[in-house]
């Protein structure tokens, strides 16, 4: 007998992902010291100033200026475990806190964690905190800034321009990252000289160049690389189209097979063909890359285990015959396909009175 309930796992290891129908991030969760709570937004100008207080008003402006779907404002609780039991009604958000503690922040990463391995693909973004070490969790890293907001000056600390990358993140469009996105409402902030480093210990920072600033190179805190998890799951556009991908395929299986179909070959190759489609126009959109092979397959690996497990020899078993196998209500795939990264690299050499050799 089964004991649990249906269980749907997507597993990434850069050359393993299944995905359906495509959404894309564009929630906010706010948490600020408000008594408004559990109230969302679509446009700032739904938001009343005389609910807020000055500081909570202003990064809900700067969350805004993103143009993310909708903002939702939680009210900050003396008890992480109240704010916790609150977001337990969402999922796929981007959390800011600006007013989180280092314990605060641990404590979330943590609860983020357990909610990722049960589908729910959020991130959350802080300021300034140790031991984030994780590729949905997004480290700014700064000293106060000091920007102008509807033509007033305001010095703003960087858990509070949070709200700010939040929203940014949320309303990027799919054809671009973070890396270079500027924030023209700064004046001026102090830019730190080890920016380089800064990266390398899984920080987003603000740059100065060609006269405005900018963020750096968009990378999450992920720092440690182990158990198949490479330098691409560093950067934080390369993570949000494994998030994306892996809540679409979810979701669509649980909305439109889950029951609703009989597990035999014939459906299992409808469902790949949909999947192996919903790629293919992924790549189609420049979120995959068009070269490679982007698709997946019935699992011979799997299926053949799953034979064995059950006691059944498979030594004189074809391929077709282990592919097609009964399965019970087990849906065995396994796919590839490679995300594609924006420009941030060049690297030109030019070569004095000499002919370059063609591409062809």
């Amino acid at each position: 007998m089964p004991d649990t309930q249906p269980k749907f796992t997507v597993t990434f290891k850069e050359l393993a992902i299944n995905a359906i129908k495509r959404q894309t991030r564009g929630h906010v969760i706010l948490v600020l010291n408000s008594e408004k709570d559990e109230i969302t937004y679509k446009t700032f100008s739904d938001v009343k100033k005389e609910d807020y207080s000055a500081d909570d008003y202003l990064m809900l402006d700067l969350c805004f200026r993103g143009t993310p779907k909708k903002v939702t404002v939680l009210k900050n609780e003396e008890e992480l475990s109240e704010l916790t039991t609150k977001l337990d009604k969402y999922d796929n958000y981007t959390l800011c806190h600006p007013y989180s503690t280092e314990s605060d922040a641990t404590s979330l990463k943590t609860y983020l964690k357990n909610k990722r391995e049960k589908n729910n693909y959020s991130i959350a973004i802080f300021a300034n905190k140790t031991g984030m070490d994780s590729e949905f969790i997004i480290n700014f890293v700064s000293n106060e800034i000091k920007v102008s907001i509807n033509d007033e000056i305001k010095t703003l600390t960087p858990d509070q321009y949070t709200s700010r990358i939040a929203g940014a993140f949320a309303g990027l469009s799919n054809s671009r990252s973070l890396t270079y996105f500027e924030l023209n409402e700064i004046l001026s902030t102090e830019i730190k000289p080890d920016e380089d480093d800064i990266v390398k210990n899984g920080g987003l920072c603000i740059i100065y160049q060609d006269g405005s600033y900018k963020l750096g190179r968009a990378v999450n805190s992920l720092v440690t690389l182990e158990n198949g998890i490479s330098e691409a799951f560093q950067k934080i556009r390369i993570v949000n189209i494994m998030d994306m991908i892996a809540n679409d395929i979810i979701s669509t299986f649980r909305k439109s097979y889950v029951g609703k179909y009989t597990n035999n070959y014939a459906n299992k190759k409808r469902f790949i063909g949909a999947v192996n489609t919903y790629l293919n126009s992924l790549a189609q959109e420049g979120l995959l890359d068009i070269e490679g092979d982007n698709s997946v397959q019935l699992s011979y690996s799997k299926i053949k285990t799953f034979i064995e497990s059950k006691g059944v020899s498979t030594e004189d078993m074809s391929y077709q015959d282990i592919i097609k196998y009964n399965t019970g209500s087990k849906v065995l795939l396994d796919g590839v396909c490679s995300p594609v990264d924006c420009m941030e690299d060049l690297d030109l050499g030019f070569y004095l009175f000499q002919a370059l050799e063609s591409e062809e």
